[in-house]
């Protein structure tokens, strides 16, 4: 079964207690009665479902990427004088904006931004910060994307180089600081603070010249460095890297969505449970279409011969049975690729 994949905010949703990912920062991120919750970066005609829409702007087709259908952009803060208010809201709708990228690509996700901010703040200073803080926070992106990876999971642990944490995690800070200057700490001073205390715990957990009780004691003096917002912070990772283990236990038992529900409400709510099921479905729909249309498309590739009029009459078959926008330009990919998860 296709993997549902998630962004999360703040740290990547794996930086668990005694562990840290040290990846490129910039995940998307929603809210969900109030709290921040893992949010699915759907790409063509699969929705955003995860994203809950929000007071503020309409959504539709005219508007909207097909990864975005049913949403509405997270609100641009102000500080009552019609300036861009220094606030992680402002990241968090950078990246709302992101989670379209895939469907847009770098160029016209630039013009999308671009709209999207006119489309709540036009005419006033606001307008012209949050373009600036949008290119510097794409100059950080751009820039991230060229310094190496580093990232550690549970398994691998002990095959970590700790130096080699510490030293990315430098570089990233200093990067952001470069581009982002006084954003930086706004948009990533919690979430690298975290980080590098992640790694702090690592390193702990890893002295074997270290008894368990030596250990225990550091972890606590470690614990208490954390302001509120941070254990905060870590908490939240917590709580979302299990929910993403539940949710892909669930996946590799085949529940159907009706399981899905009753098993992801007590620890994701209600509301959040429903849209997993539903995007479940919805995914079970797409199986369902996509082999009938693939049963269809083998008839016709029997029946002839290769050459134009054959691709002519799969193209008319993709067009009359994938109707919703981005649905026939994924089935045509999928089409080019055997094998591949449908």
């Amino acid at each position: 079964m296709r993997r549902v994949w998630w962004v999360a905010a703040g740290v990547a949703a794996a930086a668990v207690a005694l562990g840290v990912v040290v990846a490129p920062t910039g995940a998307g991120r929603a809210q969900r009665d109030g709290a921040e919750v893992p949010v699915r970066a759907a790409t063509g005609s699969e929705r955003a479902a995860i994203l809950p829409a929000q007071p503020g702007l309409e959504a539709g087709p005219d508007r909207l990427p097909a990864s975005l259908a049913d949403t509405s952009a997270p609100r641009l803060p102000t500080d009552g004088h019609g300036h861009l208010a220094r606030d992680t809201a402002v990241r968090v709708f950078f990246d709302y904006c992101l989670s379209a990228q895939g469907d847009l690509g770098e160029a016209r996700l630039d013009a999308f931004v671009a709209r999207e901010i006119a489309a709540q703040l036009d005419g006033t200073t606001a307008q012209a910060e949050a373009l600036a803080v949008w290119q510097r926070y794409e100059a950080y992106r751009s820039a991230l994307a060229q310094l190496p990876g580093a990232a550690v999971d549970g398994a691998a642990a002990s095959n970590v180089d700790i130096d080699a944490l510490r030293t990315t995690l430098a570089q990233r800070s200093a990067l952001a600081s470069r581009e982002l200057g006084e954003w930086s700490e706004v948009f990533f001073g919690e979430e690298f603070a975290l980080q590098r205390n992640n790694t702090e715990r690592l390193a702990i957990v890893m002295d074997a010249s270290l008894t368990e009780s030596e250990k225990q004691r550091r972890l606590a003096a470690l614990d208490q460095q954390l302001s509120a917002p941070e254990r905060a912070l870590r908490a939240q990772a917590e709580a979302q890297h299990a929910a993403l283990a539940q949710i892909a236990a669930l996946q590799d038992a085949h529940a159907t969505p009706d399981q899905i529900l009753s098993d992801l409400t007590p620890s994701l709510g209600a509301s959040a449970a429903a849209r997993v099921a539903q995007l479940q479905r919805d995914d079970d729909a797409w199986r369902e279409k996509y082999a009938a249309y693939a049963s269809q498309r083998a008839q016709i590739e029997a029946a002839q011969p290769p050459g134009a009029a054959r691709d002519a009459s799969i193209a008319q078959l993709r067009e009359r049975t994938f109707t919703e926008a981005g649905e026939a330009l994924r089935a045509a990919s999928l089409d080019q690729t055997p094998g591949s998860a449908r």
